[in-house]
């Protein structure tokens, strides 16, 4: 009786032995060698649990109603969207030129008018260079929370 169990054993664990070994067959000898022995099985039992989830398949009632009518219906709303964000990001741009320009125009018209009340005009200048570069830094600030988030 004793004899059978030990043959059991020994059966069992051959199977043990060729089920690591085709299992570690896919992992370079290097690579395993550089494995702890106590990490091993934690590895033998990641790699198997990786083959048999790619094996089995995991079906989602959604995917399979999902016709090509659908995706080109996706496609065109996406197409719409994207014709939405350049017209917003075109007209974003015609605002930034006319500020700019109604900006210059007030500069011009601060430099021709007081051009005799140089003073004045330095405080004038230096304010609205102030003002420009507390608005853009204040712009940057806003746009990097927008990426963030």
């Amino acid at each position: 009786m004793e004899d059978t169990e030990k043959r059991l054993e020994k059966v069992d664990n051959k199977k043990e032995i060729s089920d690591s070994e085709e299992t570690f067959n896919i992992i370079p000898d290097e690579i395993l060698e550089a494995i702890p022995v106590e990490d091993r099985s934690r590895v033998k039992s990641m790699i198997t649990q990786t083959m048999v989830s790619s094996v089995m398949k995991r079906s989602n009632p959604i995917s399979e109603k999902v016709t090509s009518e659908h995706i080109s219906k996706l496609i065109e709303n996406s197409n719409v969207q994207d014709e939405r964000d350049r017209k917003e990001r075109k007209s974003n741009k015609n605002y930034q030129v006319i500020f700019l320009l109604i900006g210059l125009l007030f500069l011009g018209f601060l430099i021709v008018f007081l051009k005799d009340d140089k003073d004045l005009l330095y405080k004038i200048v230096i304010a609205v260079i102030s003002f420009v570069g507390g608005f853009g830094i204040g712009k940057t600030k806003i746009k990097q929370k927008s990426i963030i988030n």
